[in-house]
């Protein structure tokens, strides 16, 4: 019979590795950190955000598993991170209080003026209506977690590729995605790698609890 003390020591021996490196890389998330691992166009996009934010990957990866859905919350951190000056795990950790973005906004004194800009002109469905109530009642204005995604997705558009968020804005209302719009301007170093085989436009994929990648659609 095996020595049952020798087996508890193994298993506590591996709880607390686990527990020690919470983060520890998954090739499911390399995609956000190197560009041959990138799959499709919502990856692409993905990958191009956190490299012109600038954060290290030391700090991004540990909070990945605390995200509900890294292709709509990761954004928005860094994009929060950014404006509002506090550390990516400070968003981070509002967020997992089941915060809504709109108050995470009004806690870290981020305007929403900034998810507005360069739209000089109503940009038409799916945001003209938010742009109609920032113009007339800023102070009043409160934004759905589904408004701020898209619009923090236009303002990371804009940013990577210099395209203009009113264009951006009024091409989502047609039906093309941020993501195909930035892969079209940046190209898709994923089809090259594929060999233009299996890269399409699909999603990164909307991960469940503890961030894990679920399939792309």
């Amino acid at each position: 019979m095996k020595n049952p003390t020798r087996i508890l020591g193994l298993l506590l021996a591996g709880g607390l590795s686990l527990i020690a490196h919470p983060a520890k890389a998954d090739t499911s998330f390399e995609f956000l950190f190197s560009s041959s691992s990138v799959t499709n166009d919502n990856q692409f996009l993905l990958h191009l955000a956190v490299g012109n934010y600038g954060y290290p990957r030391r700090v991004i990866e540990p909070v990945l598993p605390r995200l509900h859905s890294i292709e709509e919350d990761l954004p928005v951190v860094l994009f929060l991170a950014s404006a509002s000056g506090r550390p990516v795990e400070f968003i981070v950790g509002l967020r997992s209080k089941s915060l809504s973005w709109s108050v995470i906004f009004t806690r870290v004194g981020v305007p929403y003026d900034l998810l507005f800009v360069g739209m000089d002109r109503d940009p038409g469905p799916p945001y003209g209506k938010a742009w109609g109530h920032w113009k007339k009642t800023p102070k009043k204005l409160t934004l759905s977690d589904g408004d701020i995604v898209g619009l923090v997705d236009i303002q990371t558009g804009h940013r990577v590729t210099g395209l203009s968020a009113l264009d951006l804005a009024r091409a989502r209302g047609k039906g093309t995605s941020v993501a195909v719009l930035v892969a079209d301007k940046k190209g898709r170093p994923h089809r090259a790698e594929a060999g233009d085989k299996g890269a399409g436009h699909g999603k990164a994929g909307k991960p469940g609890k503890g961030g894990k990648p679920g399939k792309g659609k």
